[in-house]
C-alpha cells in the first residue's frame, strides 16, 4: 500500500507507523524503484529487502530469508524486525522458470497474515513499462532481456527510477487491465505490482 493522497512529499514515519516490507528478486532495479517511494507518509514505514551477492533469489530463497528475519532466526542472532497484525510482507518475483517454487511461496504467503505475491511475467520491467504506455506486443516477449530491449526503444533515454515512479497510477490503471491469470497461470506481458501499489488485494 505505497500509493497515498499526499504521494512524493517526503516525511518521517511516526512511532505507530504501517510497516511494509518488500523482498525482491532483483538487485538494483527493483531497490532503486520502490526506494523512491521511500518517506511518502507518517503512516508507513517501507523497507525494501533486496538480494546481496551470492544470495539465493529463487521465490525459495527469497521466502528463507524472510522467515529467518521475521519468524525463526537463525541461532544466535535476533528477529530483524517486530512484525504486527496490520503490517504487510511483500514478495516481488519475475516468472522466469522458477515453476513450483512459485506456487510453494504462494500457498505459504496463503497460509499467514498480510503475506502477499507481486509476480511478474516475465519479469519486472513488465511494470516499468506500463508507467508510460497501455499494452503492446512485440517479438519474443516471453523473454526477459528481450522485455529491458523493449522498455529502452519505448522511454526515452530508458527508466529512470529517479522520477519516472511518479507515473505510478497510470501504471496500476494500465496493467489492471491487462491483467488475466488463469488457474494461477498469469499470462505473458501481466504483473501484479499494481496490488502491492494500490493496497493488498
Amino acid at each position: 500500500m505505497i500509493l497515498k493522497s499526499r504521494l512524493f512529499k517526503r516525511v518521517e514515519p511516526s512511532r505507530d507507523a504501517k510497516l511494509i516490507i518488500i523482498y525482491c528478486e532483483g538487485k538494483v532495479r527493483e531497490d532503486n524503484y520502490f526506494n523512491y517511494f521511500s518517506e511518502i507518509s507518517s503512516q508507513i514505514r517501507l523497507e525494501i529487502e533486496s538480494p546481496e551477492q551470492h544470495d539465493d533469489t529463487s521465490p525459495t530463497g527469497l521466502l528463507e530469508k524472510a522467515t529467518k528475519q521475521l519468524i525463526s532466526p537463525e541461532e544466535g542472532s535476533h528477529l530483524k524486525y517486530e512484525i504486527l497484525d496490520d503490517d504487510e510482507i511483500w514478495f516481488v518475483i519475475d516468472t522466469d522458470s522458477w515453476g513450483d517454487k512459485i506456487s510453494e511461496l504462494r500457498a505459504y504467503c496463503n497460509r499467514q497474515i498480510n503475506w502477499n505475491v507481486a509476480q511478474s511475467n516475465p519479469c519486472f520491467e513488465v511494470w516499468l513499462y506500463y508507467h508510460f504506455h497501455d499494452f503492446k506486443e512485440f517479438d519474443d516477449m516471453n523473454v526477459a532481456k528481450k522485455w529491458k530491449a523493449f522498455l529502452n526503444t519505448e522511454v526515452a533515454g530508458g527508466f529512470d527510477s529517479r522520477k519516472h515512479p511518479s507515473l505510478i497510477r497510470t501504471a496500476i490503471n494500465n496493467a489492471t487491465k491487462k491483467f488475466i491469470a488463469e488457474n494461477e497461470q498469469m499470462n505473458i506481458g501481466c504483473t501484479e505490482v499494481f496490488n502491492l501499489s494500490k493496497g493488498s488485494p
